[in-house]
């Protein structure tokens, strides 16, 4: 297969060839998966809205949401990780432990070596998903702090 082709087909969801395992296509649109100091971005490729949906947020949470958008555009991955721990401060980066969140057949589809975090959008608002190389992929919401209880 060419070169061209492999790429075209990872562009358009095509597994990748046994010898091309992640295609420079994806390589650059991803990044590293180790880099820390890649700046992260949201990805919603696998957002479950049968959970919760955007639509259910209030304007003023919307607008948290779109500033939160802004914000994690703006961070390293090193430096969300670095607002987690004991003082949490900004996205308050958590890990979570998939046991946690909502039971959907969604789970099954996604590997279990991945590793699940919850970062804040507000006081109260949360967002739960995977890092993927720059990508923090986004895949339940969580407006009211339901998913994992104060």
């Amino acid at each position: 297969m060419s070169r061209s082709r492999r790429l075209a087909g990872a562009a358009l969801g095509a597994a990748p060839t046994v010898t091309d395992r992640r295609s420079k296509l994806e390589m650059a649109a991803l990044g590293q998966e180790g880099d820390s100091r890649a700046v992260a971005f949201l990805a919603l490729k696998y957002y479950r809205p049968e959970h919760q949906c955007l639509s259910e947020w209030t304007t003023d949470e919307l607008r948290a949401f779109s500033a939160f958008c802004r914000k994690l555009a703006q961070m390293t991955w090193q430096q969300i990780v670095e607002t987690g721990g004991r003082a949490k401060t900004g996205v308050g980066w958590t890990p979570v432990e998939r046991s946690q969140l909502p039971k959907t057949d969604f789970l099954h589809s996604i590997s279990q070596d991945i590793s699940w975090m919850e970062l804040r959008v507000t006081q109260v608002a949360r967002v739960f998903g995977f890092r993927a190389g720059h990508a923090f992929f986004l895949v339940f919401l969580d407006r009211t702090h339901d998913i994992i209880p104060v």
